[in-house]
């Protein structure tokens, strides 16, 4: 990874990983302040976006998800993002994403498809979630995942629970 991007890696813009890691903040804490408990933040994910031949990518302890045959956004624990980077940086262009991307953890099928798009049965994919370009990602049953430009935290949060509250 170039040093100019070393801003973006929580591990690499201080010397002292638990004291960024104990002074990490959420950037959408306060939005979710008054959240449903289905509407959970999951911004505390290690996120790495990966450039080469993503085929040759075999993931051992995080979760790739595929963009484009030579693009995908690998997800890790939160405490591993160097490491994972660091066992990736040998075969793949790496660029750690951690600082760029906020998460929400949403339930609800319905809820999902007043929010984009996306064919929900083709997910993983890439797509606009209340305007705004977002990974979308199923979990089990209806649970999703959305991560997006943390910029956009306050208001994705907003329309989510805005909408969530007219399907109670």
């Amino acid at each position: 990874m170039s040093g100019t991007l070393d801003f973006l890696s929580p591990d690499l813009a201080t010397p002292d990983v638990a004291a960024t890691q104990a002074a990490w903040r959420s950037p959408l804490a306060r939005a979710l302040s008054h959240a449903p408990a289905d509407i959970t933040d999951v911004s505390l994910t290690g996120k790495l976006e990966v450039r080469g031949r993503i085929d040759d990518l075999e993931p051992k302890g995080f979760e790739v998800i595929s963009v484009t045959p030579n693009r995908a956004l690998v997800l890790c624990d939160f405490t591993r993002t160097a490491e994972v980077r660091e066992q990736l940086s040998a075969d793949f262009f790496v660029t750690d994403m951690s600082a760029v991307f906020a998460g929400l953890q949403v339930r609800g099928e319905t809820l999902l498809r007043r929010l984009t798009d996306l064919d929900l049965d083709e997910l993983p994919a890439v797509g606009a979630v209340a305007h705004v370009q977002a990974y979308v990602i199923r979990d089990e049953g209806e649970t999703f995942r959305l991560f997006f430009p943390q910029e956009y935290g306050d208001y994705i949060v907003e329309v989510v629970i805005d909408t969530a509250e007219g399907l109670r």
